[in-house]
């Protein structure tokens, strides 16, 4: 029998010193949840409307090769009630753009007018750095800081040809020329209008010989042979003559009526 209450009393004591062992060890873990949460709160206070900035071994490699200046970044750190280990970092991050190029037209007597040749352009290239405030997968802040362009873009050029055909036979071979679409007209009310005074853009006395066209195609005072016409010069301008057209000059509107519209093909004497 006393065996038995010498058993239970050693039992009861096992408890009792389990008891109080697992009471100091909770008492052990709350000093120092006390102490992590008096730590972290003292480094949020820390912080605060600090200048500060974080960067990675790697980063720092990648900065050194791009030769990059790197600056600090003065930011606000805001924090919930929660209490987190995981401290925010800063990152570099390098992200690559293109640059569009331009289209330009570009007039040329390098080929037959109304032809065309593009050069093709080319995009430029564009690295933009950023500064990526992060914790653990969360963004919180993102500034752009750099821009490097790694190479300008090269503009696309349509050439639009002005230049003329060479004529190979006859009476005018060797000489450039053009076909064109001819109309007609006479100094009167009737083809120039009500305020005609009979003279040309250039003074010139408008009637049989003096022809219309316009100076970017064929600059005015050149001396022109046209079939179908004749010899010519040219001395007037129109608000209708665009391009390959040419008004070709009679002295009287019948002539000009009967005359109609043509193609031509109008030679460039000097």
């Amino acid at each position: 029998m006393n065996k038995i209450s010498q058993q239970l009393r050693y039992k009861d004591l096992l408890i009792v010193f389990l008891i109080a062992f697992a009471f100091i060890f909770l008492f052990y873990e709350f000093s120092l949840l006390s102490v992590r949460i008096e730590n972290i709160n003292e480094i949020r206070n820390s912080l605060r409307n600090k200048e500060f900035f974080y960067i990675s071994e790697r980063a720092k490699v990648a900065t050194d090769k791009e030769n990059i200046s790197l600056k600090f970044a003065k930011i606000r750190v805001s924090y919930d009630k929660k209490f987190s280990l995981a401290l925010a970092k800063w990152y570099l991050v390098k992200e690559k753009r293109q640059i569009p190029f331009a289209i330009y037209r570009q007039y040329t007597t390098s080929i037959p007018y109304g032809a065309t040749r593009t050069e093709p352009g080319k995009p430029g290239e564009l690295e933009v750095y950023w500064r990526i405030y992060k914790r653990g997968n969360q963004i919180l802040d993102k500034q752009k800081f750099k821009e490097v362009i790694v190479s300008k873009p090269k503009p696309q050029i349509v050439y639009v040809g002005r230049g003329y055909m060479l004529a190979s036979r006859g009476q005018f071979a060797g000489k450039p020329y053009l076909d064109m679409i001819a109309t007609a007209y006479d100094p009167g009310p009737r083809s120039c209008g009500r305020y005609a005074d009979g003279y040309t853009s250039i003074g010139l006395r408008a009637g049989y010989g003096v022809v219309a066209v316009d100076p970017s195609v064929i600059p005015l005072g050149k001396k022109l042979y046209i079939e179908g016409y004749g010899y010519a010069i040219a001395g007037d301008v129109g608000r209708a003559i665009k391009g390959l057209k040419i008004d070709l000059g009679f002295d009287t509107y019948r002539e000009a009526i009967n005359f109609g519209v043509r193609k031509v093909r109008v030679y460039i004497l000097d």
